[in-house]
């Protein structure tokens, strides 16, 4: 073999080794940030969202850029945070409830207090009922704090890990961008068309779970004044956390509070809030939902289809495949047609 050859011979072990080698550690960091997939993606779609903002914030404190971004993740986090907290703290005294519903006097006392139209009553007599109904449950909330325990930690590595990766995409997220695209294999106008379905899906979800929540919420609020339902608002606001539960979503606020109305034998009311609870507060976005996403990220997706991209991927990966699955069909739509204009302009 002469020079020449083996010179050949040795570039081309060497682009194979460098390719092999490339995908293999590129699916190695793919494999271990799966796990934490979801407030990664949620993060890069929040820092989009606040990019404006937080440019604005940045010329207000002279072009510091580090430091408008740590103002917009604190904002965002003086939100996020307590909504969070309620909402693990929300599912797990659901779950603690409803397991003892029936077999216990004191969660039926609870029940009923929650569906309670008593108006005569006065702050002091509020005040030592729930110290009485805190004395009976101690045993109770112990162990529901315990559970509650797990969840929290759990919590605070998604929060840990969402925060984090939104600070650092509202101060570098273009030169990370700009890094992206010059060492990726695919050609910059493809990245650049992938990124925009990729922010287009992030927006849709975003405000169309907003939208979809403050309606049922607004719905919720609604339903429990007409019914004479006492703390309608306090009421309509847990509804607005729990719309974001998969499976359950708003059913963990409009139920209890039926059944309670159901103990204290007010079945007419009791069979009013169901049937509305299950009809329209809790179906409504599977309506509502899909339109708000169209409308709000301009998806150009049908809305059944976004419907059973998420129903597909909620059955597929849980909870967090309501994102993945209109994700990955958007991503798919966009590669079709790349791929069908290029085989288009072959032929041409």
């Amino acid at each position: 073999m002469n020079h020449p050859d083996r010179r050949e011979l040795t570039l081309r072990v060497d682009q194979v080794v460098v390719a092999a080698g490339a995908v293999g550690i590129v699916a190695l960091a793919l494999f271990v940030l799966a796990p934490l997939w979801a407030p990664l993606v949620f993060a890069i779609w929040t820092a989009i969202l606040l990019d404006s903002i937080t440019g604005r914030i940045a010329r207000w404190v002279g072009g510091r850029r580090s430091i408008a971004a740590g103002i917009a993740t604190l904002l965002v986090a003086l939100l996020l945070v307590p909504f969070g907290f309620l909402l693990a703290s929300l599912v797990t005294s659901i779950t603690a409830l409803v397991r003892e519903m029936l077999a216990s006097t004191e969660a039926r006392q609870a029940i009923e207090i929650l569906a309670s139209t008593d108006h005569a009553g006065q702050t002091s007599r509020r005040f030592g009922g729930w110290v009485e109904l805190a004395q009976t449950h101690g045993a109770t909330a112990w162990l529901a704090a315990q559970r509650f325990a797990g969840v929290t930690a759990r919590v605070l590595v998604v929060l840990i890990v969402f925060f984090v990766t939104l600070n650092h995409c509202l101060v570098g997220g273009r030169a990370t961008w700009k890094w992206l695209e010059d060492h990726s294999p695919l050609r910059a106008p493809t990245m650049t068309r992938l990124s925009a379905a990729f922010v287009e899906t992030g927006r849709g979800l975003i405000i169309g779970a907003g939208l979809t929540s403050l309606l049922q919420a607004v719905l919720a609020t609604i339903l429990y004044a007409a019914l004479s339902v006492e703390r309608a608002v306090v009421l309509g606001a847990l509804t607005f956390v729990a719309s974001v539960i998969p499976a359950l979503g708003t059913s963990v606020v409009w139920l209890p509070v039926a059944i309670g109305l159901a103990l204290r034998g007010d079945y007419v009311r009791a069979s009013i809030l169901a049937l509305i609870g299950a009809l329209v507060i809790g179906t409504v976005d599977n309506i509502t939902r899909p339109a708000f996403q169209r409308w709000g990220g301009k998806l150009g997706l049908p809305a059944s289809l976004l419907l059973l991209a998420a129903f597909g991927g909620f059955s597929a990966f849980g909870a967090a495949g309501l994102a993945l699955g209109p994700l990955a069909i958007r991503l798919a739509r966009e590669v079709l047609e790349i791929a069908r204009e290029r085989r288009a302009a072959a032929g041409s």
